[in-house]
């Protein structure tokens, strides 16, 4: 095993891989404190810390689902830190494990390595038997999380090898565009954006996976059909209000029996390995809150695309959803600073709240026309005024413009410059 384990070492040391930069720097390992990457499958959390790897020195990189040595054990982590302190003695080594959850009881482990003797540590990891969120809570306040989703818009066309210049030519504006259209309806896995002809049959793969590996084997659910049942519903009502009484109500009347709890548990879990996000309504009041009906956004564009079963290429909304995933990616995190907000002026798909004042609000739609003037600007124009909130942004596809209404400023953003 010792042998083995310094192959693979040394594999990972040679090893040489053109990898396209993604837009998001992992923070400096500190003393007693793990970075951990967090996200959704094939998201491409092993690349990049692979990267980083590469450009750390006096380092080891181990992936612990390497079939060479599984099952792999605690001894076996241990034999690995072991080796690469005698392949850098005296020096301050940074340790790179991926696959941690192969390892039971890992966490014991890395405990010591970085609280004990000070060494840095990355993690990444996802399955059945240890979803990637938690890992920071298996460390216990001893984990610095950073979450990884598909590619921003901007990483795509970095995919694409497209280089925004502040000018663009009607030629390349007119491909920025057709880009756009591509992403919204097959999103931004890396794999997906790379492949020409099999995208469909990769994302199908991918829910398979996720569907099984991370919910069904790992909660040990038996009624597989009513999973899927249910995670096809909140494909098809994406950015739409969802009441979980009257599905179960629903489901009932078509002869699937299932109690509203467990539409509920089945929701948390699809939201534990970051695949739905359910958005709820502001207030100020945390119990309205939690009564609200939730609005469910999918982690990518394109497994909307492939189940929807309407057949449906609403681009609005594949939009509006584009535009959650990158305010998640930016920080800001379903009901706890980002909302919808309603009321009876009217609807704002989301509302980002800052030390419990109204930061912006923003809306979006397809493209800006005279049939949906008064929704877009003079409702908002209101709803701005109500909140006391001076920062409206409405996101298009492509249209661009200061709105100035009432006081107030509307700044309309094409989403690929935002």
């Amino acid at each position: 095993m010792r042998e083995t384990i310094k192959a693979i070492i040394k594999e990972y040391r040679e090893k040489r891989k053109d990898i396209i930069q993604r837009d998001i720097k992992l923070p400096k390992s500190k003393i007693n404190k793990v970075v951990s990457v967090i996200g959704i499958r094939r998201c491409g959390k092993t690349t990049l810390l692979f990267d980083l790897y590469k450009k750390t020195g006096s380092s080891i990189f181990f992936p612990l689902d390497d079939d060479r040595i599984y099952p792999p054990t605690i001894k076996t982590l241990q034999e690995i830190i072991k080796i690469g302190k005698e392949i850098y003695p005296n020096e301050q080594i940074t340790f790179f494990f991926d696959e941690i959850q192969e390892i039971e009881n890992w966490e014991v482990v890395i405990k010591r390595l970085a609280e004990g003797e000070g060494y840095k540590v990355y993690l990444t990891g996802s399955s059945s038997k240890l979803l990637s969120k938690e890992i920071a809570t298996q460390l216990r306040g001893r984990s610095l999380s950073v979450e990884l989703f598909p590619l921003s818009f901007k990483e795509y066309l970095k995919f694409k090898d497209f280089e925004m210049d502040e000018v663009l030519t009607e030629q390349e504006k007119a491909l920025l565009l057709k880009y756009l259209d591509d992403y919204l309806l097959y999103g931004g896995f890396p794999e997906v954006v790379l492949e020409d002809e099999n995208k469909e049959e990769i994302l199908r793969e991918y829910l398979r996976t996720i569907i099984f590996r991370d919910i069904v084997e790992r909660h040990n659910i038996k009624n597989i059909q009513v999973l899927k049942l249910f995670i096809k519903f909140l494909i098809n009502s994406h950015t739409k209000k969802v009441s979980i009484n009257k599905l179960t109500n629903y489901f009932k009347s078509v002869g699937v029996s299932v109690g509203k709890n467990t539409l509920y548990e089945y929701l948390g879990y699809l939201n534990d390995c970051y695949f739905v996000f359910p958005l709820k309504k502001f207030s100020y009041s945390l119990k309205e809150i939690n009564q609200s009906l939730s609005k469910p956004y999918v982690i990518d564009g394109g497994f909307i695309s492939i189940f929807n079963i309407k057949h449906s290429k609403d681009k609005g909304k594949y939009l509006e959803n584009a535009v959650f995933v990158e305010l998640r990616r930016r920080g800001f995190v379903e009901n706890e600073n980002l909302f919808y907000y309603e009321d009876n002026i009217g609807e704002v798909d989301f509302l980002i709240k800052e030390d419990d004042k109204v930061k912006y609000l923003i809306n979006v739609c397809y493209e800006l026309n005279f049939e949906n003037y008064n929704r877009e600007v003079k409702k908002f124009v209101k709803i701005g005024k109500k909140l006391n909130c001076k920062n409206l942004i409405l996101i298009t596809f492509n249209d661009e413009d200061i709105i100035k209404k009432e006081g107030l400023e509307i700044s309309v953003i094409p989403f690929w410059k935002y």
